[in-house]
């Protein structure tokens, strides 16, 4: 099958499903992009490409973007973690930003739009239920390594509508081994 062939059922999927209401959608979605993006030899998504391949491993290693994502992210909990009181003071922390998983979005809209298909996905209300069940397939599946300081990344299983997730160091931080977030949406 063929790149066009990908498309054509990618397009009647998506809007046949949308919102999602099921993992095996997000999971589908996401196997049919990777084929997309190989076939066509597309590196312009690197971010989507991660989260297409972390969708279907167990544990995953680290790239280049993602690398530095998490830097981003252990500078944000280190100064969290350093001066609890300033939280927030600098914009919303990068932490946040990841839950959501807005590299995420803003790269799946942009290939959606490259390849003519529809974008409703990644409106508001379609996106929201989309995290909520990608998280869940990604509970437990961790990032091993994902950059300097770091030595795991994890999403953890999470009433309907949250998301939980640990960071663990490679090294104390303020005496702290690991850092939990979560959020509800």
């Amino acid at each position: 099958m063929g790149r066009t062939e990908i498309v054509e059922k990618l397009n009647t999927f998506l809007d046949e499903h949308a919102p999602f209401t099921e993992e095996c959608h997000v999971v589908y979605v996401l196997v049919e992009i990777r084929k997309v993006l190989d076939r066509d030899n597309n590196r312009k998504y690197p971010i989507l490409r991660f989260y297409c391949n972390w969708s279907v491993h167990t544990d995953k290693d680290s790239t280049q973007e993602m690398e530095a994502i998490m830097k981003d992210i252990y500078q944000g909990v280190e100064e969290q973690i350093a001066n609890p009181a300033l939280v927030g003071m600098n914009g919303k922390p990068k932490i946040i930003g990841f839950m959501y998983m807005e590299d995420l979005q803003s790269e799946m809209e942009k290939f959606l739009q490259e390849y003519n298909l529809p974008v409703s996905l990644v409106g508001k209300i379609n996106w929201l239920e989309f995290i909520k069940l990608f998280v869940k397939i990604l509970a437990d599946q961790p990032i091993k390594n994902p950059c300097a300081g770091i030595k795991q990344f994890a999403f953890l299983p999470a009433a309907d509508g949250c998301v939980r997730g640990r960071i663990d160091f490679t090294q104390n931080i303020g005496g702290h081994p690991y850092y939990d977030f979560g959020n509800a949406y």
